[in-house]
């Protein structure tokens, strides 16, 4: 596998490939003691999201993945946090879009996916955070509960690569004023970009499906559901309204 050493972008050593199955599996090869690294590829043919869904590729989209020390006990909070910056970084390039993140980090635009993030983790406490951002192009997502968009469709041009800089600078924005003032603000300001917020939702994981009232995020970043037996923290899972 052939990489190209681009530049330092905020906190990571960037490289890019012409060609990759995943950019969470080919990482794990460049990982050094040093500098958090990220991998871009041009082409990514095998790439997947959230508990194994394939994750479509269009050439001209962006598909990374970075790496983060992540404490275990701050996981939750670094989910949420990407997934705010990630929804900052599209308004800060359209203001005026309607951009929404579905907890834990999905990031919708205009009431469409835009992007998919997932973490996998590498060892100890390393962690894998692949991002996939629609660009130029959406795929069409046939029995899905959402459509797909891009930037592309919602009058927002520009190249992978510098959307991959703004995200890059973002999140180490926030990862710095989080170390420094911890998950309150932050919090918040997720909240208020939330889907489906007071609202009644069902939450699916492997094992159940809960159905209530999303009352808030706690201090963990676990959603607070309101339901008829009390309220319950939920530590993971899919959101469906």
């Amino acid at each position: 596998m052939s990489y190209t050493c681009k530049e330092k972008i905020a906190l990571w050593q960037w490289y890019e490939t012409p060609l990759v199955t995943s950019t969470n599996d080919e990482i794990k090869n460049l990982i050094t003691d040093e500098t958090p690294v990220a991998l871009s590829a041009i082409r990514q043919t095998k790439g997947r999201g959230r508990r194994g869904h394939i994750w479509h590729e269009q050439e001209g989209n962006l598909y990374f993945t970075l790496t983060q020390h992540i404490p275990p006990q701050d996981l939750s909070r670094y989910v949420c946090i990407i997934g705010l910056s990630l929804a900052k970084t599209i308004l800060s390039l359209s203001p005026q879009s309607s951009v929404k993140i579905k907890w834990p980090n999905d990031v919708f635009l205009n009431n469409k996916k835009i992007s998919g993030i997932l973490f996998e983790n590498i060892k100890d406490d390393l962690w894998a955070i692949g991002i996939g951002v629609n660009i130029v192009s959406a795929p069409l997502l046939e029995n899905a509960a959402y459509q797909a968009t891009s930037l592309k469709e919602n009058a927002i041009i520009l190249d992978r690569t510098d959307f991959l800089r703004y995200l890059l600078q973002e999140f180490a924005k926030d990862l710095l004023f989080y170390q420094e003032n911890g998950f309150t603000s932050l919090k918040e300001e997720w909240l208020s970009l939330a889907l489906n917020l007071n609202q009644t939702i069902t939450v699916k994981n492997e094992k159940t499906d809960k159905t209530g009232i999303f009352l808030t995020l706690d201090d963990n970043a676990y959603l607070i559901l309101k339901t008829d037996k009390g309220t319950e923290r939920i530590l993971a899972g899919d959101l469906f309204s």
